[in-house]
């Protein structure tokens, strides 16, 4: 029928117009890295970006990426004063991502700006600072220890700790914390393991397909998420909620119920794909110092081990702002538009998750609680249930991903 082809035709445009947009960003990034530019070979990904970060440091307070058009920092002072200066936005002066041209999302998806985030973490910490790792046991703790119970492999077979266990196992978590009904959770699931490249998007092209399917499942979350908040103000109003109920004890709290599906959704892009490699990074982590694993079964040193890998391996590497107006840092001038970006590497010295974690309204700092209950609960778990486990080479990274270094493979023997 005629109205058909012709709706048909924008739909085909537009996929084209953002292939040719993925696809002219990865040849600029490719061509800046054959200069030698340092910030461009991290968003490459195609090797380890400790002694790239670690040429960004050596340049002092900035590098400046003059083919990508930003300043990049690896210096502590200058990153948190960055993340910290509300001048330096999330979003530019008109309200836009500065991503969107390569992170397609759902109209319905809400854009934060840094204070916004904030916000939004401090009305989430009451609720989650309830299950924190190091207080006594909890329902979600148990609930976590339940889901890799029954997902380790029966028997003494090698598996995959990454694609077998820890995604599936950040994802079915999140549905859990979520309260997500039985009805949806097939839906949401996929949904979930489809926006995993999600926080890599921001910074580096995927590929045309990835870049749909992940834009399709952000769209299926936004669809999903107020109907679900909206079951659980009247469970809410009927006294029922779960007691891990996330999003009914914020309900339960006061929270806005807009409030409550904008954090339900920040939780949802956030948590599993950095908690999952946030669990193969640390067991192997654990695995390669003698005699660690086998003190992991207990909350203590599970919780040190954690706080290491966050550290050392954070769950978020870069973290990108714009300027609202032209101001002085770290002993440079930065103009109105300007893209500045923060490498994770900055505090990497410091204690705790370094300079991505803490509440400056980074896309991050949201989800972080929950990533660090995740992790922690896997590893006391996995070390207490797997003694003899050994690694069965090292782990490796999914491409395209600069931002969480997601990985994509990691063998593993039960012992």
């Amino acid at each position: 029928m005629p109205t058909t082809a012709t709706a048909a035709v924008p739909a085909d445009a537009g996929v084209r117009e953002l292939g040719r947009r993925l696809q002219l960003t990865r040849a600029g990034q490719w061509f800046a890295g054959n200069q030698g530019d340092p910030y461009a070979l991290i968003l490459r990904a195609t090797a380890d970006p400790a002694p790239l970060e670690k040429e960004i440091r050596a340049h002092g307070p900035w590098f400046r990426s003059d083919l990508l058009g930003a300043w990049v920092t690896a210096d502590p002072e200058v990153a948190a004063a960055a993340l910290a200066d509300p001048r330096l936005g999330t979003l530019d002066r008109a309200g836009r991502r500065p991503d969107e041209d390569l992170l397609p999302l759902a109209e319905a998806f809400p854009r934060h700006e840094r204070a916004e985030l904030a916000r939004l973490r401090a009305l989430a910490d009451p609720v989650l600072g309830r299950c924190a790792p190091a207080e006594a046991p909890c329902a979600a703790r148990t609930a976590a220890r339940r889901l890799l119970r029954r997902l380790l492999p029966p028997g003494g077979a090698p598996f995959d700790l990454a694609t077998d266990v820890a995604r599936p196992y950040a994802v079915e978590l999140v549905l859990h914390l979520l309260g997500v009904p039985e009805r949806d959770r097939v839906t949401a699931a996929r949904a979930l393991a489809a926006c995993g490249p999600q926080l890599d998007a921001r910074l580096a092209p995927q590929t045309l397909t990835v870049a749909r399917e992940s834009a399709a499942a952000v769209q299926d979350l936004a669809d999903l998420v107020p109907d679900l908040v909206a079951g659980k103000r009247r469970a809410v109003e009927r006294a029922e909620p779960r007691p891990d109920d996330l999003l009914a004890q914020l309900l339960r709290d006061g929270a806005a119920p807009r409030d409550v599906e904008h954090v339900a959704l920040l939780w949802a892009l956030g948590t599993p794909e950095p908690a999952a490699t946030a669990v193969t990074n640390a067991v192997h982590g654990l695995l390669s110092r003698p005699g660690e694993w086998a003190r992991a079964r207990r909350t203590p040193a599970a919780a040190r081990a954690v706080a290491r890998t966050l550290r050392e391996r954070p769950p978020a590497r870069l973290e990108s702002r714009v300027a609202h107006t032209g101001l002085d840092l770290g002993g440079r001038r930065i103009a109105v538009g300007d893209h500045v970006v923060v490498l994770a590497a900055a505090g990497r010295d410091a204690a705790g998750a370094g300079p991505l974690g803490g509440p400056d309204g980074s896309h991050l700092a949201l989800a972080l609680p929950l990533i660090r209950l995740a992790v922690t609960t896997a590893v006391q778990a996995l070390a207490g249930r797997l003694p003899g486990l050994r690694a069965e080479g090292e782990p490796l990274t999914r491409p395209r991903s600069p931002v969480v270094r997601a990985c994509a493979r990691f063998r593993v023997h039960p012992g």
